[in-house]
């Protein structure tokens, strides 16, 4: 089968490249021009083809001659995109993919749609109605990144419906690479790593009340040595959450790409467990030889995870790595310098 995998030089997008690749198949790697991550997915089996999915004349002649589409690329919170980039790349991208895949009907096996569990998410300090989410949880995004995903994911499933495009839509948590939960400057890193989240948070061009009040509550617990911190409430109450490893989301994209059983379907994938914030930092701590601080504040984020039951019943997902697994596998590739501690699968 040869597949189209947007957003191939991402966190889940390299490691799906990868393993289809290594079970058969020939892989198309839809890439930003550029991307300094396309090497990590360059070599036998994979063809790259650089583009942006707001380009149609690019996304047809990626679609052109593909068995199926693995729809990953997207504007992202994570590197600050603008509302107007959620828009255009998120909904106008996935409508261009989606119109591609029609016109190459009845050659599409499969469709895959990454959406996100922020379709389910209203608001930072906002607690779901209940947990863990699952697929029946109502879609009430807080912010324009979440409907812009509500938004794509009913275009998935209207081209099934009207036009018989093979849809899945996946719903994938928070998710990185190892590396990622113990570097400070890092997407995650700067969640807990006190003097990474000053350098993010001060080089933020539009920061929030919540943003100032909290940089100067974390400048006041820097020492000028490394430490790490978690926020709790005035109780001393710590959030609960969850964190998959992109690997283990490789292998559930993988299912819904090759599974019968997942078209038509909508599927959340995450890891095996929750855990609660202050666990994982001191976990960090403990590795690193790094001091903890637990910061009270008025408010904290809400406790916050989901559920893969569903996955796991119908395509037989089973995660394989915890949170806690993966900070000691970063630990121990630092240490040797091994190449799981280098950010060639960031995105």
């Amino acid at each position: 089968m040869r597949v189209l995998v947007t957003g191939a030089a991402g966190r889940m997008g390299a490691h799906l490249t990868r393993r289809l690749v290594t079970e058969g198949h020939e892989v198309r790697a839809f890439v930003l021009p550029g991307d300094p991550n396309n090497q990590a997915i360059d070599g036998p089996g994979v063809e790259i083809v650089s583009g942006r999915l707001e380009d149609v004349a690019a996304v047809e002649a990626a679609v052109d001659g593909v068995d199926a589409i693995a729809a990953l690329a997207g504007a992202l919170t994570s590197r600050l995109a603008s509302d107007r980039q959620f828009y255009e790349v998120n909904i106008g991208g996935t409508f261009n993919l989606l119109m591609a895949a029609r016109a190459q009907m009845p050659r599409i096996q499969r469709f895959v749609y990454a959406s996100s569990d922020a379709v389910y998410w209203s608001g930072w300090h906002t607690p779901p109605l209940f947990l863990p989410v699952d697929e029946t949880h109502p879609r009430i995004p807080g912010s324009i990144y979440g409907a812009t995903k509500v938004s794509a994911e009913e275009l998935s499933l209207q081209f099934r419906r009207t036009y018989g495009v093979p849809s899945v839509v996946i719903r994938p948590t928070a998710t990185a690479d190892t590396w990622e939960l113990i570097e400070p400057d890092s997407v995650f890193g700067r969640r807990i790593f006190l003097q990474g989240c000053i350098r993010f948070l001060s080089g933020l061009a539009n920061r929030s009340a919540d943003d100032d009040e909290l940089l100067e509550t974390l400048r006041a617990h820097d020492d000028g040595a490394e430490q790490l911190f978690v926020l709790a409430d005035e109780q001393g109450q710590v959030p609960a959450t969850n964190l998959a490893d992109a690997r283990d989301l490789a292998q559930g994209l993988h299912l819904a790409l090759t599974r019968p059983e997942a078209i038509g379907e909508t599927f959340n994938i995450g890891p095996a467990a929750p855990y609660g914030e202050d666990e994982l930092v001191r976990h960090i701590g403990a590795a690193l030889g790094l001091r903890v601080v637990v910061i009270p504040r008025p408010h904290v984020r809400a406790s916050w995870y989901v559920s893969s039951v569903k996955a796991r019943g119908i395509l037989g997902y089973r995660p394989q790595h915890t949170v806690f697994s993966m900070v000691d596998e970063a630990v121990a590739a630092k240490r040797i310098g091994a190449p799981g501690a280098d950010h060639s699968t960031a995105g």
